[in-house]
């Protein structure tokens, strides 16, 4: 079901955002042995708040191409930032692989411990060669991390988007889910799990999650969700092509922890075609399938993804509601005037639905393909829709930094979470706005008088 565009919102306060980024920390051999090192280019952005202590907050990104992933953490509600290094993360931090890749961060629902999670491995002519899966914790809301474990070793092949979830009942247990995709076109591949219930001292051995048993499929962003009462829902992209192809987005349901998981209920659906400047005929160079999933405050759940228009002139975000714990959705949609990427869905403290995604010109001008960053808002469980201007417009056609990934790349995903009367963003915009080819920004956005 579509409804109108969505307006500009007078009830929503932005923060101008700030750079959080810095010059690049890394130098010596283990710049000169990576070959995918692009000094300057930090990409693909993760956020989480301390749901006890909103001053709190932790942030990562890949830094310098895939040099390593760091973390910002801010004691005083993102006011200010350290950066932060987690050690023997890669080459560049004191371990062995050559590159790290794909961070998320969380907190745990008392506050005690923050989770980092993120792939390592080697990449050869742009493809990952050999990936393991890694995690890290805390206990000082992010100022210091301990070194990683593997999750699973590295190995040859290509295991990839790791995803980190809390238990919000049980503070103790987390969950880890990433892909396995399968040579030679990886366009084929099963999801896997693996858990902690020690705050992540270990992890259990992953099992395979769901495996659709055809060819040409794999689910990306598999992601747990838990439920109100307790079961878990595991939301993901059943993608096609690499994910250039039509796509379902999915989810599967488990009542006994995640040892069984019945069959898959289908939330939606994308084209999943590519975008392209019509004048330069540089694509946009992100995967534009992928969900965003999240569990509101009241346990309903929402997911967002792309619907990619026909023409460059219009394109549509889809959000989907679930208010039974993923069995049955609700499906909506709203315009986006020009081309939009990426979709971030997270609700707030209030109740407040916020959908943060780029939003594309339909064309480039004289070499400058305008890009923004940009949130629309719902307080009427996401049937009607209000937009904002976040940050931007930067030039798409400059983010071009990742050698192997070409113009035009800001990351397959960038950062919304919730906090108490609002929401805590983190992105990546490019010049003329950035100092460095592609630097990551942060802004808190209030919903309510109190979140001001």
């Amino acid at each position: 079901m579509g409804v109108a565009g969505p307006a500009f919102a007078g009830s929503v306060r932005i923060q101008k955002p700030r750079r959080i980024s810095l010059a690049s920390p890394f130098s010596g051999p283990c710049v000169q042995n990576d070959p995918t090192f692009a000094r300057g280019v930090s990409v693909e952005t993760s956020v989480s708040v301390d749901p006890r202590n909103p001053r709190r907050i932790v942030v990562s990104w890949i830094q310098d191409g895939h040099a390593s992933d760091l973390v910002m953490a801010s004691r005083d509600g993102g006011r200010s930032f350290a950066r932060v290094l987690v050690p023997g993360l890669s080459a560049c931090t004191g371990g062995a692989a050559p590159i790290a890749s794909d961070p998320t961060v969380a907190f745990s629902v008392d506050g005690r411990v923050a989770y980092f999670s993120g792939a390592v491995g080697t990449i050869v002519g742009g493809t990952p060669a050999a990936i393991g899966m890694a995690a890290s914790h805390s206990f000082d809301g992010g100022f210091s991390w301990s070194r990683p474990a593997m999750v699973f070793p590295v190995t040859n092949g290509y295991w990839d988007k790791p995803e980190l979830t809390v238990n919000p009942h049980r503070p103790r247990v987390a969950y880890y889910t990433f892909d396995r995709r399968l040579a030679p076109d990886y366009s084929t591949g099963y999801s896997l799990l693996s858990t902690t219930t020690n705050r992540g001292r270990t992890w259990s051995r992953p099992r395979k999650l769901y495996d659709a048993h055809i060819s040409d499929s794999w689910p990306g962003t598999s992601q747990i969700l838990v439920n109100r009462d307790g079961s878990l829902l595991d939301v993901f992209a059943l993608a096609t092509k690499g994910g250039l192809g039509p796509t379902q987005e999915l989810a599967i349901r488990s009542v006994d922890g995640g040892r069984t998981w019945a069959k898959p209920v289908v939330i939606g659906r994308s084209s999943g075609q590519s975008v392209t400047d019509p004048i330069s005929k540089n694509p946009l160079a992100t995967t534009l399938v992928l969900p965003s999933q999240t569990v509101a405050p009241d346990g309903e759940v929402y997911v967002s993804w792309l619907q990619r228009g026909a023409s460059n002139a219009s394109s549509r975000i889809a959000v989907a509601r679930s208010s039974d714990g993923g069995r049955r959705w609700i499906r909506r949609s709203f315009r986006v005037r020009g081309q939009a990427a990426m979709p971030s869905i997270a609700v707030s403290g209030d109740g407040t639905i916020g959908v943060l995604y780029y939003q594309i010109a339909a064309s480039s001008h004289g070499g400058y393909w305008p890009a923004r960053v940009a949130l629309a808002t719902s307080v009427h469980r996401a049937r009607h829709w209000s937009q904002a201007r976040v940050g931007g417009p930067f030039n798409l056609l400059k983010a071009d930094g990742v050698h192997y990934r070409g113009c035009c790349f800001v990351g397959d995903y960038i950062g919304l979470t919730r906090m108490p009367h609002g929401f805590a963003a983190a992105f990546s915009m490019a010049k003329p706005i950035a100092r460095h080819p592609i630097d990551e920004y942060f802004t808190r956005i209030a919903t309510s008088p109190s979140g001001r």
